[in-house]
């Protein structure tokens, strides 16, 4: 139980980590400057030389293996809708969860079958 329950607390802090690392840029969306958090988030990724993301299944497809130890950006995901309950009103009420999408960079991939950087 006690690997569930630091699991949850890591993704937690994440979780944490990526609401502060967004908030600037939900500005930059509501003046229209960029078009979606992700966009900025990738934007600032690149600055540090990650231009290429991808999750590590769509690395592996392409015959890349993600470096032992690489730590993973973090990007939103595609949102998913549920219902909940109002034990109040008993209205049902449909709410957004944004999960956290785990991506790493060309920078952070070898070539599987030769074993050398990409």
């Amino acid at each position: 139980m006690k690997t569930n329950d630091n699991k949850k607390s890591n993704i937690q802090e994440k979780r944490n980590y990526l609401k502060c690392l967004s908030r600037p840029i939900q500005l930059l969306v509501k003046e229209g400057a960029i078009d979606t958090v992700n966009e900025g988030l990738k934007e600032i990724y690149a600055d540090e030389g990650h231009t290429d993301l991808k999750t590590i299944h769509q690395w592996n497809k392409v015959g890349k293996q993600v470096i032992k130890g690489g730590k993973a950006l973090l990007l939103w995901g595609k949102p998913q809708s549920f219902e909940v309950v109002n034990e109040d009103t008993s209205e049902i009420d449909e709410l957004d969860f944004y999960p956290i999408c785990f991506v790493f960079s060309q920078k952070q991939v070898i070539d599987s079958k030769k074993g050398g950087k990409k």
